[in-house]
């Protein structure tokens, strides 16, 4: 089953080649998947690094990914980015994956510091990332870049409960 995160309603799954039937079955196939399982091919390491499915819990349906852009860099520092399909929106999905996914990062890697940008107008995105305790850090060209640390994730870590399933 590889790298799964399970939170109160939702299973978060690492993307790999063998959920490709799945999510083709399930029309959900944006562009960065594919760029993700193709260095999968090149680089077993990367596994985890990428994005991650997110179904309802004890289901198959898929209502979105969220994921790594990538490995840690040389500082243990990760970006974070995600997309929820519209009509599961506003109805705190995107938080609680993020919040799963601080917890794998925070508790079972080396990472030190989660980063993330969005628009200063997307609203949605602002109140998920603020609701998961990240700060902006700056402002750039309509952009917003944000930022939380393991100290501070362990800091205001709230009571949610995820498993993890390696």
């Amino acid at each position: 089953m590889g790298l799964v995160i399970h939170t109160s309603r939702l299973t978060l799954q690492a993307l790999s080649v063998d959920l490709f039937p799945h999510l083709h079955h399930a029309n959900y196939f944006p562009a960065h998947l594919d760029a993700h399982l193709q260095r999968l091919k090149m680089k077993s390491s990367a596994y985890g690094w990428g994005p991650w499915i997110i179904y309802l819990r004890d289901s198959t349906e898929v209502i979105g990914d969220i994921g790594f852009k990538g490995e840690p860099d040389t500082q243990n520092t990760v970006e974070i980015g995600y997309g929820i399909r519209k009509n599961y929106r506003l109805k705190g999905f995107a938080t609680e994956a993020l919040e799963g996914l601080l917890h794998y990062s925070f508790h079972r890697t080396e990472t030190v510091r989660v980063t993330a940008h969005c628009r200063y107008d997307n609203q949605s995105s602002i109140r998920v990332l603020e609701k998961v305790s990240m700060h902006p850090r700056s402002e750039e060209l309509q952009m917003i870049y944000w930022q939380l640390t393991r100290q501070e994730f362990l800091k205001s870590q709230r009571n949610q409960l995820v498993t993890i399933e390696e």
